[in-house]
């Protein structure tokens, strides 16, 4: 049997296109992340079935500092190599900022004009993030305590990427950040496939964190 187009998905794709035209021909914003609001608010699973339809899978990058510049290289080097990729480049780091992203790259019949989508994600957002994309690749870089106003203490963010991480799929990749001991800690028993960076270099070491 033919499948049938989801009609409250292509409902939320147009209402968030409209949104976000509207925003911006108001002057109350870029639809960065209007959209995202708008579309989630009539089907929640918006963001989820436009990452399935990339070919190229899902790509998400976290940490506390670096995620904008590394996704801004990463996409560079992809748009090089010839692939069209969704990415969050506005920095709208948030879940409605991703689902904005995907609705930017989507017809209205919510077919993604794109190969593969490359987010960064905010650090509280990430587990939701990585749950409704269901990524190839994560990257995660570092976590320090800059947000301790919002996020609380450190080992309270590592434990909810690592609940996040141990839903991925046994094929999914990890790169972790070998010289930041929470992040490195994240790939200890983790059933995916776990990669490490870092520098080999003793002259950079520091005998403990500033913090």
């Amino acid at each position: 049997m033919p499948k049938f187009p989801d009609i409250r998905l292509i409902a939320a794709i147009g209402a968030g296109k409209a949104a976000g035209l509207a925003s911006r021909a108001l002057g109350r914003g870029g639809g960065t992340t209007l959209p995202g609001v708008v579309a989630r608010r009539i089907a929640p699973d918006t963001l989820r079935q436009l990452s399935a339809g990339l070919p190229g899978g899902v790509a998400v990058i976290g940490g506390t500092n670096g995620k904008t510049t590394t996704t801004r290289m990463i996409a560079a080097i992809l748009h090089d190599d010839g692939r069209r990729v969704l990415h969050n480049r506005a920095g709208a780091n948030l879940v409605s900022g991703l689902t904005a992203t995907a609705l930017a790259g989507s017809s209205l019949g919510g077919r993604v004009r794109a190969d593969m989508g490359l987010f960064e994600t905010d650090e509280a957002a990430l587990p939701q993030a990585l749950a409704e994309t269901r990524p190839r690749l994560v990257l995660l870089h570092n976590l320090f305590r800059d947000q301790l106003d919002r996020y609380g203490e450190v080992d309270t963010i590592a434990n909810a990427w690592r609940a996040a991480l141990d839903q991925l799929p046994a094929d999914a990749a990890v790169l972790l950040n070998a010289d930041d001991p929470a992040v490195a800690a994240l790939g200890e028993n983790l059933h995916t496939r776990v990669f490490y960076y870092g520098l080999e270099d003793t002259r950079h070491a520091g005998d403990g964190a500033t913090h």
